[in-house]
C-alpha cells in the first residue's frame, strides 16, 4: 500500500506541476493578440480536489491540478465546451446543452444537487472575501457563498460550473458550500446524520491578466472518444490498473 500511495502522490505532483506551468506560461507570456482581464478562482470540490477557475464575462477555463489533471474551456458565442488533457494530448467538444445535461462524471459518481437552495427559512447576508463583495445563503442544514454575475460573468459561465460540480448555485459563481447529512452514506450504509460535510470551498479570489489565447484549446491534439475519456486520461487508468495488479499480489 506504501508503494501506492507514493506513486499517486507522484502522478498527482506531477499533474499539478504540468498544468500550473502552463496557467502560468500562459499568463506571463506576451503575446501579440489583446490581453483580457480575469478573474481567478481557487476551488477545493470534494471529489474533484483543487481546481482553478479563470473568467471574464465571455469565457472561462477550468484547470484541475489534482490528480484527474484535466483542463476545460468554453467563450463567447457558441460556448461550446472543450475537454483537454495536456499529458494524453487529446481533446472533445460537446455543445453547451449537452454539457449541461451530462456534466464531466456521470451522476452515480457525483450525485447531482438542486441549482438552487429550497431550505427554508433562508437568511441572505453579504461579506466579503479575499476582497470580493459576496452574497452568503444561510439554513438550519447549509450554507453557499456565491458570486453574482453582474458585471464579472454570464449565464452560460454559471450553467458550466453546475455541470462541473452538480452544487448549489442560486445562479451565482459557486464560492463555497457545507451541507449537513440527513441520511446514511450511499455508498458504505455507515449513519451520516447530522455530520456537517464541506463539498465546495475558495482558498483564493483574485484578478488576472491572461491573452485571449488563454481561453482555447492547444493545437495538434487527438479528438479522444467522449468528454469521461478525457476527464479520466490514459495516465490516471494505467495508474489505476498498475494499483489493481499490486493489491492482486
Amino acid at each position: 500500500m506504501s508503494l501506492i500511495f507514493r506513486l499517486s502522490k507522484v502522478v498527482v505532483l506531477f499533474a499539478a506541476i504540468l498544468i500550473a506551468s502552463t496557467i502560468s506560461a500562459s499568463a506571463q507570456s506576451k503575446p501579440s493578440g489583446k490581453m483580457l482581464q480575469a478573474i481567478r478562482i481557487n476551488h477545493t470540490h470534494y471529489f474533484m480536489g483543487t481546481q482553478v477557475v479563470t473568467f471574464t464575462p465571455e469565457a472561462i477555463r477550468v484547470d484541475n491540478i489534482a490528480q484527474l489533471g484535466f483542463s476545460l474551456v468554453a467563450k463567447a458565442p457558441d460556448w461550446k465546451v472543450t475537454l483537454f488533457r495536456l499529458d494524453d494530448k487529446t481533446y472533445f467538444t460537446e455543445d453547451l446543452k449537452t454539457f449541461q445535461d451530462t456534466g464531466l462524471l456521470s451522476d452515480m459518481i457525483i450525485g447531482r444537487k438542486g441549482r438552487f437552495l429550497d431550505d427554508r427559512p433562508l437568511r441572505h447576508s453579504t461579506m466579503t472575501l479575499y476582497g470580493f463583495n459576496i452574497e452568503r445563503l444561510t439554513s438550519r442544514w447549509s450554507t453557499l457563498k456565491v458570486m453574482k454575475l453582474q458585471g464579472v460573468a454570464t449565464p452560460p459561465i454559471e450553467t458550466i460550473l453546475y455541470a462541473t460540480y452538480k452544487l448549489p448555485t442560486n445562479g451565482c459563481i459557486p464560492l463555497a458550500y457545507t451541507a449537513t447529512h440527513n441520511n446514511a452514506d450511499f455508498i458504505t450504509g455507515m449513519q451520516n446524520k447530522g455530520r456537517l460535510e464541506v463539498l465546495l470551498e475558495t482558498t483564493k479570489i483574485s484578478k488576472v491578466s491572461v491573452p485571449a489565447s488563454f481561453f482555447t484549446a492547444p493545437s495538434g491534439m487527438k479528438k479522444a472518444l467522449s468528454v469521461r475519456d478525457v476527464v479520466s486520461g490514459h495516465t490516471n487508468r494505467v495508474k489505476s490498473e498498475a494499483a489493481e495488479l499490486m493489491l492482486e499480489k
